[in-house]
């Protein structure tokens, strides 16, 4: 029998993948602040609320900490630096506490220390703390992941119903398909991968031809504009169509 996995943020996008590929092989322990949804999701499997962290640790004892725990917009008083650095720490000292072999970690391309964007900074600062543990890590930084259960289908499908065209930011990115997140993620459990590895699909596109792209899988049919970020400031100051100056800050190249 393998060790077991412990995935945070077992109700969000990739976790939700994540999961339906490690169930089969090995005894999984989901951790989320949605406990009741991912019981729902997952009959059978132990699930423990956030707060009761540390319980899940002594009480199961896993061998891997899969953390998939990020936000992309601040909100109800929860900040980047309190979930990219401050929840990264707590976890990391439960793991280095209770013995964990090895700590894998969902990133973001684009972090830096000195990005302008505190979502980037934050993701960078939550590395430096895996990176200087001591334990066993992998580290992973996709571009957009793209697969049923995405927030940017939600959001598509909301703003394309009450407009008429749709406004995307002039960027280049590299999507990858969340079956190849989950497939690396699989293969670092398995202690096939390490270190910082920066995810990506096969081909560079503009933001306008991923819109264009998604709406067509919707099977919706709106007008995309491209238009240069500086466009987009006055939204973003307004807080106009869910945009805010963070978000703004995020605005650049994606790709590998």
């Amino acid at each position: 029998m393998f060790g077991k996995v412990l995935v945070t943020g077992a109700s969000g996008f990739v976790a939700t993948h994540l999961i339906e590929r490690l169930k089969v092989e090995y005894p999984l322990v989901l951790v989320s602040r949605n406990p009741d949804r991912v019981r729902e999701l997952h009959r059978g499997l132990p699930v423990y609320h956030v707060s009761s962290m540390e319980l899940a640790f002594e009480r199961e004892k896993p061998s891997y900490v899969v953390n998939t725990v990020g936000i992309l917009k601040e909100e109800g008083g929860v900040t980047y630096e309190d979930v990219h650095v401050g929840f990264t720490k707590h976890l990391l000292d439960l793991s280095k506490a209770l013995g964990v072999e090895k700590f894998i970690h969902l990133s973001a391309l684009g972090v830096s220390p000195d990005s302008e964007s505190r979502y980037f900074k934050s993701k960078w600062f939550g590395e430096e703390l895996i990176r200087s543990s001591g334990l066993q890590h992998t580290i992973l930084r996709p571009s957009i992941i793209l697969g049923s259960g995405q927030k940017l289908y939600r959001d598509l499908r909301r703003v394309a119903r009450v407009l008429p065209f749709i406004v995307a930011p002039k960027m280049r990115v590299k999507p990858v398909p969340v079956s190849s997140v989950v497939d690396t993620i699989y293969w670092a459990v398995k202690r096939r991968i390490s270190g910082t590895v920066e995810l990506c699909g096969d081909r560079v596109i503009t933001m306008k031809e991923l819109f264009e792209r998604v709406l067509r899988e919707l099977g919706m049919n709106r007008k995309v504009f491209e238009v240069p970020k500086s466009l987009l400031l006055p939204a973003a100051i307004l807080g106009i169509g869910g945009l805010d100056l963070e978000q703004y800050k995020m605005i650049k190249d994606n790709v590998c």
